[in-house]
């Protein structure tokens, strides 16, 4: 590449997109569920290798992101469906005259301006969410290609409040399963295996729950090689320096990003101003103050206890001890209990274990570490 051509930021990952669609023509399963934190690259992995590659195989690709609709759910998944079915032509070529950088915080709904003009048609308000389901089917139904359909934040369907969206979505699949492969992916661990391992819920033993294949250390050298490219050569970072960077932004890609951006823009301040600047920012943009005070008091010292990464929270002499601060003897086990159902909901933490939880977002943990320790 040489200085006067425009950076291309995205790290291609086409061997591992060509192994998801290779499991589908296998036809020994036509879903797979994928786990990873926030901010690790899978929608960018979704839109610009997965998607590509399964058009040039002949799939009809439907992308939607459940975050982005989970106030009306089901009219959000009804729309993007039928939308994208009646608008696929030009969508892929929009996405590549589109920045690595916009990429990356992509959202394709019901209202996305990415595809063409009728993605903005708004339903008259007195049809109902089930006829749109079935206007969504019906359109499905209308097409002889074989759909790839990419369901991201996949665990906003395990909410007690999509639970008929997930029930519909489960039976019109399972009588399409020829015809259309599913990837959901989500970033709850804990919500997304129980979406698929409780058999409470709708899409029980329907699709194998498996890790993301995070970006390592190649996806750091692509980012250094073009980075440097940009810069002076007296200002250029070493692989080293961009390896240490990636591991203290928790092997983090948006957050890697953002330490470029800051040392491009600012190389003479060097690496660690410019990962100090990245985290301040991340920290800022999240709303992490907001998030913060959105919480319940006693919620917010589960999560300070649980950043010490200390265990025992139900034993007694812990539960005395969170009382304390609360101005209590003791705090109740059903008082733990529904701090913790409430945070699991909220996508705060997971369970790992059996009384051991991790932060679903290192970032938060990590702020409340600095701002809000545990006294």
């Amino acid at each position: 590449m040489d200085k006067k051509s425009a950076p291309d930021w995205h790290f291609q990952r086409p061997e591992l997109a060509d192994y998801y669609l290779k499991s589908f023509a296998l036809k020994l399963s036509n879903s797979r569920a994928l786990f990873a934190r926030r901010r690790m690259g899978k929608t960018e992995f979704l839109l610009q290798d997965l998607c590509p590659q399964a058009c040039k195989q002949g799939y009809r690709v439907i992308y939607i992101n459940l975050w982005e609709c989970r106030d009306n759910t089901s009219e959000g998944v009804a729309s993007t469906v039928i939308n994208s079915l009646q608008n696929s032509n030009g969508f892929f070529d929009r996405i590549k005259k589109i920045s690595n950088k916009q990429i990356a915080s992509i959202k394709v709904n019901a209202k996305s301006p990415l595809a063409e003009g009728s993605l903005e048609t708004r339903f008259e308000n007195d049809i109902s969410a089930s006829s749109l389901m079935n206007k969504m089917w019906q359109k499905i139904d209308q097409t002889n290609d074989t759909i790839l359909l990419l369901i991201d934040e996949a665990q906003i369907l395990a909410t007690t409040s999509n639970n008929h969206l997930a029930a519909a979505l489960r039976a019109g699949l399972d009588v399409r399963k020829q015809r259309i492969h599913v990837i959901f992916t989500g970033s709850s661990e804990h919500t997304l295996r129980d979406m698929f391992a409780k058999s409470n819920q709708p899409f029980y033993n329907w699709a194998p729950v498996e890790p993301f294949p995070l970006l390592d250390n190649l996806f750091v050298q692509h980012m250094i090689n073009v980075s440097n490219h940009i810069l002076d050569s007296s200002y250029h970072i070493s692989l080293e320096e961009g390896i240490s960077a990636f591991k203290q932004l928790k092997q983090t890609p948006e957050l890697f990003r953002r330490f470029l951006e800051e040392y491009l823009i600012r190389p003479f301040h060097g690496c660690d101003t410019a990962i100090e600047r990245a985290l301040a920012k991340t920290y800022t943009d999240q709303g992490f103050d907001s998030l913060w005070n959105e919480l319940l008091p006693v919620d917010q010292l589960i999560l300070q206890f649980i950043a010490t990464r200390k265990t025992g929270l139900s034993s007694k002499s812990t539960r005395q001890k969170l009382g304390q601060h609360l101005g209590l003897s003791e705090l109740a086990n059903h008082t733990v209990n529904n701090a913790l159902a409430r945070l699991f909901d909220k996508q705060h933490l997971s369970r790992e274990d059996r009384g051991i939880y991790r932060f679903e977002d290192d970032h938060f943990e990590e702020w409340i570490q600095t701002e809000h320790p545990f006294a």
